[in-house]
Parts: structure tokens; sequence; C-alpha cells
């Protein structure tokens, strides 16, 4: 086992586990910035559960009721799992420093609401762009500056680490194996 993280090859474990956690906080304060919007608008508070729960039933209008609440944070919480996993993978191994990753996580936020609503919302979700469906400017919004933004934090690590793994190593000048090699000039060996 390397355990120089620049020596190691990709961690697609360790990305996946980076990228459900950035998911399940992105999409946390995602839902609580719909939840917001929705009681500023005179709606429940809860009314964006009901509103994502038309996903599992591929249902025209959402349904006010427990269970379709519970319904919504599981198709929620299942979304936002699957988009931080899927920014991690496609996304966090391109991008080499903090401003490259704040802005592929805007694009990536602006992709998701494009893909979610602009295209499966009116072809297969369609309550999604009906006038009773959610606000296209506010969502237009949120997903790249509250999903995308929030997902930053949890890889800022990690695109120092590629930095680092792409610089030169040399190896130690006395042959101890367990000192990290460093980039320093220092004394040659005939």
């Amino acid at each position: 086992m390397i355990s120089e993280p620049e020596l190691r090859p990709l961690d697609v474990g360790g990305l996946l586990t980076r990228g459900a956690a950035a998911g399940l906080f992105a999409g946390t304060g995602f839902l609580l910035a719909n939840m917001w919007y929705a009681v500023s608008q005179g709606a429940p508070g809860i009314s964006p559960l009901y509103a994502i729960s038309t996903v599992f039933h591929a249902s025209d209008t959402p349904v006010a009721n427990a269970n379709e609440a519970i319904l919504g944070l599981t198709v929620h919480v299942g979304l936002s799992l699957a988009f931080g996993m899927g920014f991690a993978l496609l996304l966090v191994p391109l991008l080499r420093n903090a401003a490259t990753l704040v802005v592929g996580a805007l694009v990536y936020g602006l992709a998701l609401y494009v893909l979610n609503f602009q295209i499966l919302g009116r072809t297969v979700f369609e309550f999604f762009t009906s006038p009773q469906g959610p606000d296209q400017l506010f969502e237009g919004l949120i997903h790249p500056l509250i999903f995308g933004l929030l997902l930053v934090p949890f890889f800022l690590g990690r695109s120092t680490e590629n930095m680092r793994r792409d610089e030169p190593r040399t190896p130690p000048a006395d042959g101890d194996q367990h000192r990290r090699p460093t980039n320093r000039p220092g004394p040659t060996e005939p």
C-alpha cells in the first residue's frame, strides 16, 4: 500500500465517498433553499418534497400527503447522492486548482438544471416546466449557486493532490525509501 498521495493511482473509492458526502450536503442546502422559496411564495415549506415525488410516479401534479413527502425526500436524497458522485467522477479528476473547481461546479450545477428542467422537464416530467411547477429563474440560479458551489469544499484538498501527483519526483539520495521524496535540488551521485 502506498501512503504518499502523489504516488497513489486515482482513488475512485475516495472520490465516490467524497462525492456522496458532497451530494448530501449540497442537496440539503438546495432543499432548504427550495423550502425557503416555497414559504416566501405562500406555499407550505414541505411543498418541494411533494413536487419531487412526481419524479417517482411520473405524474403531472403533486399530491399533498405525508407518504408523498417521504417519497419526495427519498428521491431527493437519492438524486443528491448520484449527482454528487457524478461530479466527483466526471469533473474532479480534471480540475487542478480551486478556481477551476469552482467554475466546474458552477457549470455542473447549470448542466443539472438544463438536464432536469429543460430536457427531462419538457419530455418526461412535465410538472417541472408547467406554470404550476417550480419557478424556472429561481431553479436556474440555485442549481449552480447552491448545489454546485456546495460541492466544492469536499474536493479542495483533492485538487492540490492532483497537482502534486503531476510534479516530477526525485528519489531520496541516501536510498531511504521511507522518507518522502522532495523536489529540492541536492547533491547528486556520479
